[in-house]
């Protein structure tokens, strides 16, 4: 019996979103530290003209739906084999940048989040390959493209940020016994 290849479809994501030029840091779970110039410190990052900046993104699934699979489905995908659920996980990818309103932020923001739609795009992307061309997750079928959800202007911790809400949906397709 096949079992959720969740974790390995999560790291994909990550490894996927971390190829993304200037992306920022990226975490494959939601980071915490009660000391809050630490928690900070998660999403500081390096600038390639040298300052420091708070960007990074944060990968979590939030939801997961299965359905059984039968002989003639009709969900996305097509044919499902009897024996076969497909399930449907949403993994939420959280990304923060300082605000600077001198250096027309907004505008580099809404650019990063639409260099992360066109990541995942990407026929390798949406089948999570490896370098290699092998599947980071046997189960995968295929990734849905993007949806951003949200992008607004909000406090971090102590910092005024940008923050996007975009939302990844990995149909897997798991045996029953």
């Amino acid at each position: 019996m096949a079992q959720s290849q969740y974790k390995q479809i999560g790291e994909g994501i990550a490894a996927e979103l971390e190829a993304v030029a200037d992306v920022g840091r990226v975490h494959l779970y939601q980071r915490y530290a009660a000391d809050l110039s630490k928690y900070l410190d998660f999403f500081r990052w390096a600038a390639p003209d040298g300052r420091s900046q708070i960007r990074g993104w944060v990968v979590t699934r939030e939801s997961a739906r299965e359905a059984l699979g039968s002989a003639a489905s009709s969900q996305p995908g097509g044919f499902v084999p009897a024996g076969v659920n497909r399930r449907v996980h949403t993994f939420l990818l959280f990304g923060v940048m300082g605000l600077e309103d001198g250096t027309q932020s907004e505008v580099a923001f809404q650019d990063l989040v639409e260099a992360v739609c066109d990541r995942f795009r990407d026929n390798r992307a949406l089948r999570l390959l490896g370098p290699e061309g092998e599947p980071r997750a046997a189960t995968l079928e295929r990734l849905q493209p993007p949806r951003v959800d949200s992008v607004e202007v909000r406090r971090f911790g102590a910092v005024l940020c940008h923050a996007a809400e975009v939302r990844v949906e990995a149909v897997e397709r798991i045996t029953r016994s």
